[in-house]
């Protein structure tokens, strides 16, 4: 029996599941901010995505790329 937490930490590799999720937040974090739906929200999910699975080089430029977009957007919010 795996110890509680086993599943949680291990890092999946699915393509399919990588892609699309990919594919859902770029086209999300292209749309207008909303006060719950905010750059901090998608920045928590694509870090979620960068961390729970083994990445492709493309799927990871497109993770860090996201990522710029984001905090320029909430820098821009801010200021």
């Amino acid at each position: 029996m795996q110890a509680d937490g086993y599943h949680s930490r291990q890092r999946l590799n699915a393509t399919h599941v990588v892609e699309s999720e990919l594919q859902h937040l770029e086209w999300a974090t292209r749309q207008p901010m909303m006060r719950r739906l905010n750059a901090r929200y998608w920045r928590r999910r694509v870090l979620e995505v960068k961390g729970g699975y083994e990445l492709t080089a493309q799927q990871g430029m497109r993770i860090e790329r996201m990522l710029k977009q984001l905090a320029d957007r909430a820098g821009s919010s801010v200021a």
